[in-house]
């Protein structure tokens, strides 16, 4: 269909009172099985225990907020570490083999 054959079908139906109400509640009707839709999936995924989108942004979120504050952290100890200086900050213990007895 042409963009002049659209704009005609959609000016005809805008135009139309009875075509106007049909079509949006043919779109409220669509909206409300998308919900509908959604929220099924939504439990079946949850019932047989597999993660849904939503999961997936709730754990994204609580991992970008993890993040940051563990940036922040860090930024603190550098700045704790660097207020010290190098002759009062203890030698860090080697994450290596234990020490030989």
């Amino acid at each position: 269909m042409s963009e002049e054959g659209a704009a005609s079908f959609f000016n005809e139906v805008m135009a139309s009172d009875r075509l106007r109400k049909g079509l949006g509640r043919a779109g409220e009707r669509f909206l409300a099985n998308k919900q509908s839709f959604d929220h099924n999936v939504e439990s079946i995924l949850d019932f047989v225990n597999i993660p849904s989108k939503r999961d997936f942004r709730e754990l994204k979120s609580r991992l970008d907020t993890l993040s940051t504050q563990l940036v922040n952290l860090s930024m603190k100890v550098d700045r704790m570490l660097a207020q010290k200086g190098p002759s009062e900050s203890k030698p860090r213990a080697s994450k290596g083999k234990p020490a030989a007895k």
